[in-house]
């Protein structure tokens, strides 16, 4: 990491172990890339320049940030010396749940907006950081994530009547749960393909049109996703990067280092030296 750079990865008990970062960069740029589940950030000072669906975005202090689960997204300073900011990552099962107790819907929800500029969202969200921070009883974290999450929703989420999936898109969402599944395997894509019932071209496009990574972008995600919960039980990061399926140490580092911004063993080392 560069000078006064530092990323601070923690989790919370009280709310299920959710993953928390603290960090700032000054001249560290992220790749494109994903998460397995949603990502809702704070910018505390500086100006974070992300890309999202195809646009480029600044957030401000006090602004909110949100990518869903397997959205390509970047980072990188916008004007100024860089930036520090706060992140939450609450899973994709979570979302559903709420979304299908406040709308009926089991779809992932979808927000408008990358970055959000309201005042009483960011009071909340930077509140409850505090709590967090601080180590408030349970009941009052969890109310104070329960009550975000709903007004994330409520305010900035998009609604729309359930679809019936065709059958290509049935296809594909078939693809990514494969995927998911064996994302330490070495898979064919033609084997992939003829077993989805389309063709590769077809499989690529479709793929990357409703989850904006192509299938091997989003398998390297989903073991980027297990190597993080593998190296918080204290497995070595050679272990983890063989057992996630990388072709080696090397691409599993660059590939982490990308997605977070810090080294598979310095992550590591956030869980076991408090």
């Amino acid at each position: 990491m560069h000078a006064n750079e530092f990323c601070n990865v923690s989790t919370s008990q009280p709310l299920g172990g959710l993953e928390m970062i603290e960090a700032q960069f000054t001249e560290t740029v992220f790749g494109k890339h994903a998460h397995a589940g949603f990502v809702i950030s704070v910018v505390d000072a500086g100006v974070m320049h992300f890309s999202h669906r195809g646009e480029s975005h600044n957030a401000l202090p006090r602004q909110l940030s949100i990518v869903a689960p397997d959205e390509l997204h970047t980072g990188s300073k916008g004007k100024g010396d860089g930036w520090r900011y706060r992140a939450l990552y609450p899973s994709e099962e979570r979302m559903r749940a709420l979304n299908h107790l406040l709308f009926g819907s089991a779809q992932t929800p979808y927000f408008r907006q990358s970055v959000i500029n309201d005042a009483r969202l960011s009071l909340q969200m930077r509140g409850l950081l505090d709590k967090l921070t601080h180590g408030s009883e349970a009941l009052d974290v969890e109310e104070h994530w329960e009550m975000l999450l709903v007004n994330l929703l409520l305010q900035e989420s998009q609604q729309s009547a359930a679809l019936t999936l065709s059958k290509a898109q049935s296809n594909i969402e078939w693809v990514r749960d494969l995927l998911a599944d064996c994302y330490d395997q070495k898979l064919s894509l033609d084997a992939v393909a003829q077993q989805a019932g389309i063709s590769k071209f077809h499989l690529i496009k479709e793929f990357k049109r409703r989850y904006q990574l192509t299938p091997h972008q989003f398998q390297i995600q989903q073991r980027l996703h297990h190597a993080r919960a593998q190296l918080k039980h204290g497995i070595s990061a050679v272990d983890v990067a063989l057992k996630c399926g990388f072709h080696d140490q090397s691409h599993f580092s660059k590939a982490f280092v990308s997605a977070m911004g810090i080294s598979p063993s310095a992550y590591q080392q956030q869980f076991f030296t408090r």
